[in-house]
């Protein structure tokens, strides 16, 4: 099959640049809703994948007078969903389930327990199906075939809730009947093949269930769906950091405002930088509906706390240019200044504790130069901005390594009085 990047490592396809706008603050501040429209009935909707400009979420769903799930479309129009439209190519006599679509709508990876799937014994000596991964392709006007992907995938476990990064594919899997034993899975596509699937370690993987994960559209950090203690409900939304070595930070779960009493998962970050999607279970019997979280402005928390500090201001290596990826962030950050007109603000660049104290000292203050002419090349006063530079004379971590050294090199916001 195609895919949509070709890279040479798991380490790099996760460690694009870039910006993940969901911090605890714009989540904590954030709102959440059901999905305006026709979308949500009072059956269940699960399992979304978004296409690449936001308007088309694809999801599964059980119909009336059926007793099995099918794959089903529906298209935003303005701020409201239209009626979910049945995708009769793809789907079977079987449960058709959890939809992956690639960005432009060519490629499509989705679980199914059709004719053709993996058989095995039960303990009663009945022969189970299990439900597979399988793969279709958009050509000439229509769905090719769905094909079920190798036995590096497949097995006569349960595979489902694909998401396709790059050329690595996570999805979800556990044995027969025991979703309580789910995990979550990776695979690679590379030299025209799948390579063994194997499961992720700790701290993403435990003895609980974890499943349903996507990345983050800056692929910085992994999204999955767990009911380890400490949430606030049954399945809760974690986030995870990628850490640059390839591990992962230990999962951080999203909160109160995304996470409920019921289940969560399958959180997706919307391409307009401002809100996401998620599937939930409000009540313990009821069905899942698709849900939008309203990300806050994150520099909001500059009113409260008078400071921010962000290593996620990003510069070229030994220069004070701006790297595009910090572009967002900063539109952010005049969006907030153009609605509260009366706030000034100073800004301190840092670097970390490599090289010259006087060589770091002037590159901070060039980097924060650099920050407030950005600032007002889109129309902020240069009377309400100053600047200053500590180089590496104030560390958050007075030590050097690469994690330490993301810290101290950041950017700090402060609100004047």
């Amino acid at each position: 099959m195609k895919t949509d990047i070709s890279v040479p490592s798991l380490l790099f396809i996760f460690l694009l640049s870039g910006t993940s706008i969901f911090t605890a603050d714009s989540i904590s501040q954030g709102k959440v809703s059901p999905l305006k429209g026709e979308i949500n009935t009072g059956l269940n909707e699960f399992g979304i994948s978004l296409s690449q400009d936001g308007k088309i979420l694809y999801y599964y769903s059980k119909r009336q007078n059926s007793n099995y799930s099918d794959l089903y479309k529906s298209v935003k129009n303005g701020d409201s969903w239209s009626k979910g439209v049945e995708i009769r190519e793809l789907n079977s006599n079987f449960d058709d389930q959890s939809p992956y679509i690639t960005g432009d709508e060519k490629e499509i990876i989705f679980s199914s327990n059709r004719d053709g799937s993996i058989e095995f014994q039960l303990a009663s000596g009945r022969i189970g199906v299990s439900r597979d991964l399988y793969y279709s392709n958009f050509a000439n006007g229509r769905w090719e075939k769905p094909m079920p992907l190798p036995p590096e995938v497949n097995t006569p476990e349960i595979e489902e809730n694909p998401f396709l990064y790059g050329t690595f594919l996570l999805f979800t899997r556990y044995p027969f009947g025991k979703v309580a034993e789910s995990d979550i899975y990776l695979s690679e596509f590379k030299n025209e093949a799948w390579t063994e699937a194997f499961a992720l370690d700790k701290p993403i993987n435990t003895e609980y269930a974890e499943l349903a994960a996507t990345v983050s559209r800056d692929g910085k950090y992994l999204y999955f769906s767990s009911n380890r203690p400490g949430g606030y409900g049954g399945l809760d939304i974690y986030k995870s950091e990628i850490k640059a070595d390839g591990s992962f930070s230990s999962p951080v779960n999203l909160g109160p405002v995304v996470n409920s009493k019921g289940d969560e998962a399958f959180f997706l970050e919307a391409p307009d930088g401002k809100n996401a999607y998620f599937c939930r279970l409000a009540n313990e019997g009821g069905n899942y509906d698709i849900y939008e979280f309203s990300a806050a402005n994150e520099w909001e928390s500059l009113k409260k706390n008078k400071k921010i500090s962000l290593e996620s201001i990003h510069f070229r290596t030994a220069s004070y240019e701006i790297e595009d990826v910090s572009f967002p962030i900063l539109d952010r950050l005049v969006d907030f200044l153009k609605e509260n007109p009366n706030i000034k603000l100073k800004i301190i660049g840092h670097t970390d504790l490599h090289g010259d104290p006087k060589d770091n000292l002037e590159l901070s203050r060039q980097r924060a130069s650099a920050v407030r002419e950005y600032l007002q090349k889109k129309g902020i006063s240069e009377s309400r901005l100053s600047t200053d530079g500590k180089g590496s004379q104030e560390p958050i971590y007075p030590e050097k390594n690469p994690e330490t050294d993301g810290k101290n090199r950041r950017t700090e916001f402060q609100i004047l009085d």
